[in-house]
């Protein structure tokens, strides 16, 4: 359910033309979530002034990449768990 989540998430994410809505990774203008202090975006919108920011795409483009993150590492567990199964 997750990896379909994910695509479908992904799928939202580019169809939004939000894949770009961070431009740094695997935070969001160098914080792990998008900053809403106004002297934080100011500050987040000079280290990045070709980018504007557009609080939308980011939060979509975020929510993706949790989402994905945390699919990879439900994965290495299930894979972590049966290596060890196994042995």
């Amino acid at each position: 359910f997750l990896a379909l989540f994910v695509v479908m998430l992904g799928a939202y994410t580019r169809l939004t033309d939000a894949g770009l809505g961070c431009p740094d990774w695997p935070g969001c203008y160098g914080h792990m979530v998008l900053p809403s202090a106004q002297n934080e975006l100011e500050t987040a919108q000079n280290q990045y002034p070709h980018i504007p920011i557009e609080t939308r795409k980011a939060w979509t483009e975020m929510a993706h990449r949790y989402a994905a993150g945390t699919l990879g590492l439900l994965i290495l567990f299930i894979a972590g768990f049966v290596f060890w199964q196994r042995m």
